[in-house]
């Protein structure tokens, strides 16, 4: 069953433009897409029933996980108070819990402790959240986000692995899914002969950065989660580093626990990797603005991917059509941040290639930034 909290807002697109790229008889298909984290504003729970107390109970707590998620920050719960949860509802339903969940309980922390009968799903509005968030000067991480590729090295009594994209493993499953509940896209590696060229088992275990900076090109622009996992007959320790942009950051935990453990970590890390690429919005304007250029777009298909791309970044308040020409298109943009914001989560992305970083058409700071870029197909 499904109930509406509120009607959702249509979301009107601008600028239906004529003059774009009609020339070519052919559409491209796109190989390389840009990331987007679905249901950032969704989270699943198990209940015992469905009254309004447990609803309500649901409704709360909720609210903390995908304002984490948004803000990329656990700390951001503490300086926001959203009032009612309720009220950030869009709607939610009930299902009931099919058995097989049951294995799979304790990945998913409950606001009950009596036996579980459904599962209560519930989606909160997107604008408001935002708006909270902004209103209290907090960053926003928006849906795009960029892969962190996660090496993973066990040492299990004999044995010594890392694991690997096709791998069955519970610790894998495990870090998934704690990616999953803070919004983190991760991939893992193939480690094939080609990977193992570039990094041993004993680089991970060290988590030296240039091999394993050197092996995270192939999979992502991205971030690097090395953890190290040992079992030492009683307890796990882990050791773990990410490499994010210029900057890195270690943990070491333990514990008999590993889904807590690795959960941990995977809070540790996002919450770092939240403060590279969340946006906080700036009230300043810059000067005359920024332009981007893009070329290698050779259809109405390409626009629209552009346009869907940039739209999607929180560095970006709003785009307008310059000028189409030939392959050639150039946008205006309102920045919610700063330049270094935009060119921080374009880079990460696989949708446009800097051609020049970045060109001032004048000696006068206030005079336009152009940037340019390339449509990667």
């Amino acid at each position: 069953m499904l109930f509406a909290m509120k009607p959702l807002q249509s979301t009107i697109h601008q600028c239906v433009i004529a003059l774009l790229v009609i020339a070519l008889q052919y559409l491209i298909t796109p190989n390389a897409h840009a990331i987007v984290v679905e249901d950032l504003y969704s989270v699943e729970y198990p209940v015992p029933d469905q009254s309004r107390q447990v609803r309500s109970a649901v409704f709360t707590k909720g609210l903390q996980e995908v304002l984490i998620r948004v803000t990329g920050s656990r700390d951001a719960v503490k300086q926001l108070k959203p009032g009612s949860a309720s009220s950030y509802v869009q709607q939610f339903s009930y299902k009931e819990k099919e058995a097989e969940q049951e294995a799979n309980e304790t990945d998913i922390e409950t606001v009950t402790t009596r036996e579980e009968e459904f599962v209560l799903n519930v989606q909160f509005n997107a604008d408001k959240i935002i708006s909270l968030i902004r209103k209290n000067d907090l960053a926003v991480w928006g849906e795009h986000r960029s892969e962190a590729v996660v090496w993973l090295a066990v040492r299990d009594g004999v044995n010594r692995y890392v694991l690997k994209n096709n791998d069955e493993s519970l610790l894998k499953q495990s870090v998934e899914t704690s990616s999953v509940r803070r919004g983190l896209p991760v991939v893992w590696p193939k480690n094939d002969a080609n990977d193992r060229k570039l990094l041993r088992f004993s680089d991970v275990w060290a988590a030296f950065e240039t091999p394993v900076k050197a092996a995270s090109k192939r999979y992502t622009k991205g971030p690097a989660i090395i953890g190290r996992l040992s079992w030492t007959g009683s307890k796990w320790k882990g050791d773990w580093t990410l490499y994010v942009e210029n900057s890195s950051s270690n943990w070491s935990l333990s514990g008999s626990d590993y889904n807590a453990l690795i959960a941990e970590a995977i809070d540790l890390s996002t919450d770092e990797i939240g403060k590279h690429y969340a946006v906080l919005e700036r009230i300043d304007t810059m000067g005359a603005g920024l332009h981007v250029e893009i070329n290698k777009v050779n259809s109405v298909t390409d626009y629209r991917k552009i346009q869907k791309f940039l739209e999607g970044l929180t560095a970006v308040k709003q785009t307008r059509l310059v000028r189409a020409d030939k392959d050639i298109v150039v946008f205006e943009i309102d920045l919610r941040g700063g330049i270094d914001d935009f060119t921080r989560l374009v880079s990460t992305e696989k949708t446009l290639q800097p051609v020049i970083d970045s060109v001032r058409t004048g000696d006068n700071p206030d005079q336009q930034i152009v940037l340019r870029y390339q449509l990667q197909n």
